[in-house]
């Protein structure tokens, strides 16, 4: 099973989601939240922070593990951590693993085409 902390960071109601980029390994062209699989003996909060920071160039203070969710699909074996995060610095600058950004109401979240992580977060 693959471990996976995701930030589901959220500001005046509405949740910031990343597109997958269509180069990706993984869920290419979905819309994800930022985070991703836990290295080896990294806590499911220092990968929160970790990745975060690489996907957004965000610096978070991720607080408390909100939710633990399994999904399991013909690829993958998976074990979701949701963290709401609050940002402590910087901006939103996405990384290459990432083709655009944009901050969404839950409304407008179920007409994208999604990432089991933010369909299994919103279920």
């Amino acid at each position: 099973m693959i471990e996976i902390s995701k930030a589901v960071i959220q500001k005046n109601e509405k949740f910031l989601i990343l597109k997958r980029a269509d180069h990706s390994k993984s869920y290419p062209g979905l819309w994800d939240f930022a985070g991703g699989k836990h290295d080896h003996g990294e806590t499911p909060e220092e990968s929160v922070i970790r990745e975060t920071k690489e996907e957004t160039d965000l610096d978070i203070n991720p607080g408390q593990e909100i939710k633990t969710v399994h999904y399991q699909d013909e690829q993958f074996n998976l074990l979701f951590h949701y963290f709401v995060p609050n940002i402590t610095s910087g901006k939103i600058k996405i990384s290459e693993d990432h083709s655009e950004y944009k901050w969404v109401t839950k409304k407008e979240i179920s007409f994208l085409k999604l990432h089991p992580a933010v369909k299994k977060y919103f279920k």
